[in-house]
């Protein structure tokens, strides 16, 4: 997952076509098949439907924080993307508390553990939302 991180990161980061070329070259050569396939399908704007109610994903951010639920009414406003704010209100240090310290690749994310969300309970779906977002 961390290679796919610092692709994404690299692509952000820059306007150069060269270095965004070149980022993903050194992805694809380096990254595992399953990990590549699902790295393509993010990148060319595909996105699993909704596997976990936005009321779950917020509520476990405000507990998490420590903020109340109008506090990050206010932030989301200013901020305008619920993954954004939610990576914003979520202390700097809270994962390094709390991690599970495990790093698996893209396809072990998406298949292991973002896809089988869908379908839990939201309490089950919250618990496990704290356990990833540490790590």
């Amino acid at each position: 997952m961390q290679a796919f991180a610092d692709l994404y990161e690299a692509l952000d980061a820059s306007t150069a076509t060269g270095d965004k070329v070149s980022a993903l070259v050194h992805y694809f050569q380096s990254a595992l098949p399953e990990d590549a396939a699902w790295a393509l399908y993010f990148l060319a704007g595909g996105k699993p439907r909704q596997l976990v109610p936005t009321a779950v994903l917020r509520n476990t951010a405000c507990q998490l924080a420590g903020v109340d639920d109008w506090l990050f009414d206010e932030c989301y406003q200013a901020v305008g993307d619920l993954a954004e704010t939610i990576a914003l209100v979520l202390p700097p240090t809270w994962g390094e508390e709390h991690a599970v310290g495990e790093a698996v690749g893209l396809a072990v994310w998406v298949q292991d553990r973002l896809l089988p969300l869908r379908g839990l309970s939201p309490p089950e779906q919250s618990q496990r939302l704290s356990r990833y977002w540490a790590g």
